[in-house]
């Protein structure tokens, strides 16, 4: 990993992060909690964030029961 993130990657960076917080935001339901697709869309987001930092990250079995 490199020791400081290009400009692109800080332009990256902000942009995931305000589609994180903007996705976390949402509270249509009325109870704190964001709706689940809206969860799921701030995690793609995470997930995007993380790579950008050299970090790698796996998706769960989806199919456990």
């Amino acid at each position: 990993m490199e020791p400081t993130l290009t400009d692109i990657e800080q332009k990256q960076l902000v942009d995931l992060g305000e589609k994180i917080r903007f996705a976390l935001e949402c509270d249509a339901n009325g109870t704190g909690l964001p709706c689940r697709t809206d969860r799921i869309n701030s995690v793609e987001h995470m997930v995007a964030y993380l790579m950008l930092h050299d970090y790698k990250v796996t998706r769960p079995n989806l199919n456990k029961e």
